[in-house]
Formats: structure tokens, sequence, C-alpha cells
């Protein structure tokens, strides 16, 4: 796997991919697509305090442990953080999951979301990169949804942790035919931060409750278990994790649970993910999944997804079909002449 042209897996792809429920593909993104990544998440940094959707994780974990001062977050409102806080402190489980090195005040655990809504360039590596095609031949589906993508950065310093987790429950959907593509913008690997899988975990046959990032405590509404304390004797699992460099892709499984270190290092780590759901998917409004940014859509359960909010960025409809420019013209004619070009990015 070298590059945008050479996009047919190999046998030992689908093989590790099925035994291990991910799969690293090195030089998967292109050099230009890996800066409009990288500029569109410096664009959401910069709009921390002032964006509905991102939050500094690092500093909400410094209020639930350390009794901190109430950091502002602007507009944000995602998450009710009050309640999180609350089912953090009620939890009798619950405990920092810090590093023990890093300072913790220079530190930013940051998250946003959905930046393909409004950053024209994430839709272009979203629907127009070689990971369309590489997730339906994963997945071997017929047609291929676009979920939505969330940036993860750990900032130099940072200790807290991505508590484990399994993604299938913080999604509106049914059926696992479903991968998450974590793209790093950094070079990464485990000594700042970068994410562990257990493998195999993806056959486990069981759905674990959503948790609150900071803290292994189980989102409250979810009817589902709790996910196992891996934190706690991580010798008894088989965790793999992968040097990668900007340009390589780590899929995963929607049911293989994973984490991630802190970032007690002097180095970056930014990183993207992007969701994608196959044919088999249906809609499916699951007890305690995550609320999503912006969607208009009047799905039922059972539905298949096929909404504007969930874009069919495979297969292509002929040879060199741009459907970030479709995208785009749909929108234009939405908003008229004066539609918004932000985050515009060249090929």
């Amino acid at each position: 796997m070298t590059g945008r042209n050479a996009v047919c897996l190999t046998v030992a792809d689908r093989h590790a991919f099925a035994e291990d429920g991910v799969l690293c593909l090195r030089n998967a993104l292109s050099a230009n697509e890996v800066d409009l990544l990288r500029a569109a998440v410096d664009r959401q940094m910069a709009c921390l305090g002032s964006s509905s959707t991102g939050y500094d994780f690092e500093a909400i974990a410094r209020q639930v442990w350390n009794g901190d001062r109430m950091v502002e977050t602007g507009s944000a409102d995602r998450f009710d953080m009050e309640r999180l806080k609350d089912m953090i402190r009620t939890d009798p489980l619950a405990r920092p999951l810090q590093e023990s090195a890093g300072t913790g005040q220079t530190g930013r655990f940051f998250y946003d979301v959905a930046a393909w809504r409004h950053d024209r360039g994430v839709r272009q590596v979203a629907f127009d990169s070689a990971l369309p095609q590489i997730v339906s031949q994963l997945l071997e589906a017929r047609y291929l949804n676009f979920w939505e993508d969330t940036t993860f950065v750990k900032a130099p310093q940072t200790r807290q942790r991505t508590a484990f987790h399994q993604d299938l429950s913080y999604f509106q959907i049914e059926g696992d035919q479903c991968v998450v593509v974590w793209m790093p913008l950094d070079p990464a690997d485990l000594a700042n931060g970068v994410t562990q899988y257990v493998r195999g975990s993806h056959r486990w046959d069981e759905i674990f409750a959503p948790n609150v990032f900071v803290s292994q405590t189980p989102i409250a509404s979810s009817a589902d278990i709790r996910c196992p304390d891996i934190e706690a004797a991580p010798e008894r699992y088989d965790l793999i994790s992968f040097d990668v460099m900007p340009g390589d892709v780590i899929i995963h499984h929607v049911r293989t649970v994973h984490g991630a270190g802190g970032n007690p290092s002097d180095r970056w780590r930014r990183a993207m993910s992007f969701r994608y759901c196959g044919d088999k998917v249906r809609y499916f409004d699951r007890p305690g999944a995550i609320s999503q940014v912006g969607v208009a859509h009047d799905l039922k359960n059972g539905d298949r997804l096929f909404s504007a909010d969930y874009p069919v960025v495979w297969p292509s409809p002929w040879p060199g079909f741009r459907m970030a420019d479709a995208f785009d013209a749909q929108i234009r004619l939405q908003k008229g002449p004066q539609a918004s070009t932000a985050g515009k990015g060249g090929r």
C-alpha cells in the first residue's frame, strides 16, 4: 500500500484486520492531504473558547480531580459538563487516568468534531482521497456512507490519558460494518500518546457503554455494560500499537476496544479520525450515544443512512468525479452566491 493509486488491499491486510480488528497502512494519504487536515485542525484550535464543539479535556479533568475553578468554554455546548462531572464524582470506581510524568499545567487535550461540515479541506480528504475505496474493500461494502470526523490533539506535557473504550456505543447505528480511520498529523508512538488497541476485542461479542473520555465512568443513559478496567492490568490484554508518520493511517473496527496514553513528551500529537459505514449499517437512536452536531435528518430506527448528513462517498459515479465539488455545489445552491468558502483547500 503505497499511496493514492495503490488502493488494493492485500490478502495479508484483510487477514490482519479480520483477526486483530485493526490495520495500519503506510503512506495512504498524500502530503497535500495531510496539510489540508493540519490546516483544519489549526483553525479548530484557534477557535477554542468560541466554538460550540471544541473542548480541552485536560482542563476539564483538572476540574474533576483537583477542584480547579470552572474553565471558560465559551459557547461549547455539545456536552452537559456539569452532568458529566457529576457522573464521574458519583462513580465509586472512578479514578484519575493521568500520566505520572508531565506538568499537566501547559498540556492540552483538545477535542472537536464535525469539521467536514464547514471545512472544504476535510471534505476533500474524507470524500475524495484513497480512503473511501480502501475502506469499502476492507468492509466488502456495496456503498459507503461518511459518518463524521473527530479531532484529538494532545499538546506536549499533557497528562490526561484517553480511557479505553469501544466506538460502537457512541454512534447512532446498528450493525458493525463500520470502521474508524485514525490519521496522525505528527509522528506518533507510545511516548507521545499513540492509540493502543486490544487485539481481537472486536470478536468479544459485547457492546460496552460509552465513557466520558477522561474517566472509565460510563454514560448514565446507556444500557450497555461497563468497559473492562484495562488500565488497571494492561498485562492481561494483548495490546498493540503502531509507530506512525503523517500519511500513515490506522483503521480499526467499530467494536475494537482502544485507548491512549497522555503526552508527557515535548512533541505534539495531532490526529483526526474519520468514521465510515457500509451498506449493512442501519440508523439506530442508541441510548447513551453522543448527540451529533448539525444533523437535520428525520431517519427512523432501521432506516438506511440515506441523508445529506451521511454522504455516500463510494462508489464514485465516474472516474475523476470529486464528491467534495458536488457537495460544495449543493451548499451554494442552498445558501446562494454568498456561500462561505472558509477552509477551502487546493488540489
